[in-house]
């Protein structure tokens, strides 16, 4: 197996700059930077999280928010890799991306897979839990399988459900969720009078798991949905998963904080946690670049490659364009790098970095006269106040969603628009 190591030319810094790549494993040791540097109020920002981990009793259930981009999965990687955590939990941690459909995505859909990742997890473990508690399940979960089989016209005898593994009618359910829309429809309206029945028996399994150790379920990648499906889950329908009797970290998206239910969300959970965008620049003096969290950045840039691979002038103009949001500032880098590399040089220069913002810019065409103007007005005042109406609320939405307005943190919480398109208000 390749040990991980940093990059030694053009060619390698594309690989090791992989933006849709959390940092996990033996990457996460050898290359992460801590973004809590970057700001004092959040020094102690992933002690807030672990804390409560290790040192309450309560089943407690938490919120971690934060821009796209931020490192929210890396933090999560980091929290469920920590020694101590693992020496108290059993971390269930799974990626909604990779078990539903986030476009049709449904509270129930979800609950079963919670049950399944902890079904699998304690196997996983060789944690044993109790054969009545088993068929249960077995028996629940077997009445999901038999709606759609029968349509199937299967020959699978109702009594056979429990000969068959707990894990492989999971897995059979979760396939229907992932793909088959026909069979989820008729599933999620057998299943929604079932619920109570299901969170009884993910209780009962939790409670034959936690003889031996405590439970941690990280739910990531929330934040992916549209935010209108974030806020129904944790609205509407959040009840079930509070119920769990496990402690849980669930993602959101960003832009829920700006919904008018987010006060009485936020009041259901035991904390909202937010990790924030490295602050790059000053509030006011036009824009004047803070040279402690500027080196935060080009620190990421030489934990991963060779700092003889940039110029200087470039880094730090990498820097400004990502306006701090890390996913940004790894992309430019490894797209940079490419272009570089296509031209022969031995190294990105300033125009390479430039030559990338520019080609970014395309991903905001999208921006209409509407959105503009409230660039105009969130870049002078550095807020974002408020939108006027259904459609203002849209707009501000937008501007979050894409990125094209940043929030920032220092001794006060503020707002700018993202210097990729700093151009189209000027």
């Amino acid at each position: 197996m390749t040990s991980v190591k940093r990059a030694e030319s053009l060619e390698e810094i594309y690989d090791v700059f992989d933006p849709m790549k959390p940092l996990e494993g033996e990457y996460l040791d050898k290359f992460y930077v801590s973004p809590y540097k970057a700001n004092k109020q959040y020094e102690t920002l992933f002690e807030q999280l672990k804390g409560p981990m290790l040192k309450s009793k309560s089943q407690d259930k938490f919120l971690f928010g934060g821009f796209k981009g931020c490192g929210k999965s890396t933090e999560l990687n980091r929290l469920c890799k920590d020694k101590e955590i693992l020496d108290k939990f059993l971390v269930v941690k799974f990626s909604i991306r990779n078990k539903l459909n986030i476009a049709d995505f449904d509270y129930k859909d979800l609950l079963i897979i919670c049950a399944a990742e902890i079904y699998n997890c304690a196997k996983a473990k060789n944690i044993e839990i109790n054969e009545e508690v088993l068929k249960a399940i077995k028996d629940w979960a077997f009445q999901l399988t038999i709606i759609n089989t029968e349509k199937e016209e299967e020959k699978i005898e109702v009594g056979a459900g429990i000969g068959f593994g707990l894990g492989s009618i999971f897995e059979k359910i979760s396939g229907w969720i992932e793909f088959g829309s026909e069979k989820r429809k008729e599933m999620r309206k057998k299943i929604e009078p079932k619920i109570p029945e299901l969170v009884e028996h993910i209780n009962r399994m939790l409670e034959e798991i936690k003889r031996k150790t405590n439970v941690l379920l990280v739910v990531e990648d929330i934040d992916k949905l549209y935010v209108g499906d974030a806020e129904k889950l944790f609205f509407s329908y959040v009840s079930p998963f509070l119920q769990l009797n496990c402690k849980a970290i669930f993602t959101f998206p960003f832009a829920l904080m700006l919904f008018p239910n987010w006060s009485k969300i936020s009041r259901t959970f035991a904390d909202s946690i937010i990790l924030p965008n490295i602050t790059i620049h000053e509030k006011e003096n036009d824009r004047k670049k803070i040279e402690g969290n500027y080196d935060i950045v080009r620190e990421i840039f030489r934990k991963r490659a060779n700092e003889n691979l940039i110029d200087e002038d470039a880094l730090d103009e990498c820097i400004k364009y990502s306006g701090g949001v890390v996913f940004d500032f790894i992309r430019i880098i490894r797209n940079a790098s490419n272009l570089a590399n296509v031209k022969g040089k031995s190294k990105i220069e300033k125009e390479d970095i430039e030559a990338i913002a520019i080609r970014m810019r395309n991903e905001y065409s999208f921006l209409n006269e509407e959105h503009i103007e409230k660039l105009k007005d969130v870049y002078n005042k550095k807020d974002l106040g408020g939108g006027k109406g259904e459609e203002g609320n849209r707009v501000v939405m937008d501007l979050l969603g894409s990125l094209s307005v940043l929030k920032y943190y220092n001794s006060e919480e503020w707002f700018d628009v993202h210097p990729i398109i700093e151009y189209k208000i000027k």
